[in-house]
């Protein structure tokens, strides 16, 4: 993933940059900074790249090196992004489309694999490489967040009227199964509820008769990814951005950091951004509606991005954009969304206050970090991470970061966290010699079902302890990270 020529050993940072990365999503479209040019979604724009700044003398030569290093994270017009090189592919890898929804070329019936998501919910079979569907599951979502503390939420009863429901829908009309002949595997955050936990056993068991569970570190999964034991994994999700390291296959829990920073704070700082500087005639009801923001900021946002030159002479590019981009809200009217709220309420996922957006409207004045939320940045909960594991275990992972979650396919994020990351070891003195070492893994999934497809890998292994109906006829305890012995 590294470079090993003389250009990388001066410059770090492009050898952590310079991976094939496959968790980018969509190329941007959007332009550089004032002298150069970068194609804008509509624009009509060449595709041609241009430097934006010059430190050696005489006129300024093109930069092939950083056009490439565009191409390679997925900010740049001129090759397939990661996502239509997925979607183009999806015939090609789902053969399974032509034999019905719950239907297979497998004489062996596959477990079901399930997802809980923060914001969507995946479900799918073991031994495929994406899941049958997603959706939104914003019950889940509302039950959790009654109050600042973890602690609260529903209780066993309610979570059990919520789950019975949801996961009929799961067997009988996503995947058309019955439940009773299939062996379940669940995606399990580590600090999820112990109500949420019960019930959704008692489902399973009382009211779908599943023969046996499996709960796996959703944070470990993606890591089967990579063909790597040890690693640390960065999910981006929608109420925050966790960050827990694995070593040998086995995940330090104690390690585990989170920062509020996900994609709803990103969404709301998006709405006040719009309100601000969209005329009063453009305003309306849906910009106080979650998924119109989430539309708006999957086809028009993006994070900016400089990424330093090479070498002393040579050109740095700018990522970001001077252009408008047209929506057409839900019973409105085509408007153009500024320019700057493209990009501005994006850097909360790296600024603690928002003070780097320059514009006072977007702070998150009134939104406190829920207990478990230590951190207030990507980049901090990274460092502070890193500084929890043994001292033997750091080098190892921070030789395979894994950035997923569904905000991590926001365009340009992973060419701005990886200079974050780079930076933020750096400043600390407790991790500053690891920064050399720091390398970001691709992926050749999607990020926002990373989780998944690592579960239904997990799936397909021998060996696996299960947790049977027997055992919860027994009255034997759930399977708890807390209680197994894990670091």
């Amino acid at each position: 993933m590294a470079g090993t020529g003389d250009t990388d050993a001066k410059n770090p940072l492009l050898s952590v940059l310079k991976a094939d990365t496959g968790s980018g999503g969509a190329s941007p479209g959007t332009p550089a900074s004032p002298g150069s040019s970068l194609p804008v979604p509509g624009s009509g724009g060449s595709n041609l790249l241009s430097p934006t700044t010059s430190t050696g003398h005489g006129p300024a030569k093109a930069a092939p090196t950083a056009a490439e290093l565009l191409q390679r994270v997925g900010v740049s017009g001129s090759t397939p992004s990661t996502g239509a090189k997925w979607m183009a592919a999806r015939t090609s890898t789902l053969p399974y489309r032509g034999l019905g929804l719950g239907s297979s070329y497998f004489i062996e019936k596959q477990a079901v694999v399930i997802d809980f998501g923060q914001a969507y919910t995946k479900v799918g079979f073991a031994m495929e490489s994406r899941p049958r569907h997603i959706f939104a599951s914003p019950e889940l979502r509302t039950l959790q967040r009654q109050g600042c503390s973890l602690s609260t939420t529903a209780g066993v009863d309610q979570w059990i009227d919520i789950l019975d429901r949801l996961l009929n829908r799961v067997f009988f009309y996503y995947l058309s199964v019955s439940p009773k002949d299939r062996r379940v595997v669940i995606c399990d955050p580590v600090r999820v509820p112990s109500q949420f936990r019960s019930a959704l056993v008692h489902v399973l068991f009382k009211r779908l008769s599943v023969p046996a569970v499996s709960f796996v570190a959703d944070l470990v999964m993606p890591l089967y990814l990579t063909g790597l034991h040890s690693g640390l994994v960065i999910d981006c999700g929608h109420e925050a951005a966790r960050v827990m390291a694995t070593f040998a296959g086995v995940p330090i829990i104690s390690a585990l950091t989170a920062a509020a920073c996900g994609g709803r704070r990103a969404h709301r700082r998006l709405g006040r951004c719009l309100h601000a500087r969209l005329p009063e005639a453009a305003r309306g009801p849906w910009l106080e509606e979650d998924a119109v923001l989430e539309d708006i900021a999957v086809r028009t946002g993006y994070v900016a991005c400089t990424i330093p030159a090479a070498n002393a002479g040579e050109p740095s590019l700018s990522l970001k954009t001077d252009k408008a981009m047209p929506f057409k809200p839900p019973g409105g009217d085509l408007l153009q969304v500024p320019p700057e709220c493209r990009w501005e309420p994006f850097e909360v996922f790296f600024s603690a206050e928002g003070t780097d957006t320059g514009d006072p409207t977007v702070v998150d004045d009134d939104e406190t970090l829920d207990e478990y939320c230590s951190c207030s940045s990507i980049p901090e909960a990274f460092v502070e991470t890193i500084a929890r594991l043994p001292t033997d275990v750091r080098s190892f992972v921070v030789q395979n970061v894994v950035v997923c979650g569904g905000c991590a396919a926001l365009r340009g994020l992973l060419p701005r966290l990886a200079l974050e990351l780079h930076v933020a070891l750096e400043r600390d003195s407790r991790t500053a010699a690891l920064a050399q070492r720091l390398l970001i893994t691709p992926l050749d999934f999607p990020p926002v079902s990373a989780v998944w497809t690592g579960g239904a890998i997990f799936a397909t292994l021998e060996g696996v302890t299960d947790y049977t109906r027997e055992d919860y006829d027994k009255g034997q305890p759930l399977p708890d990270w807390a209680r197994e012995g894990y670091i």
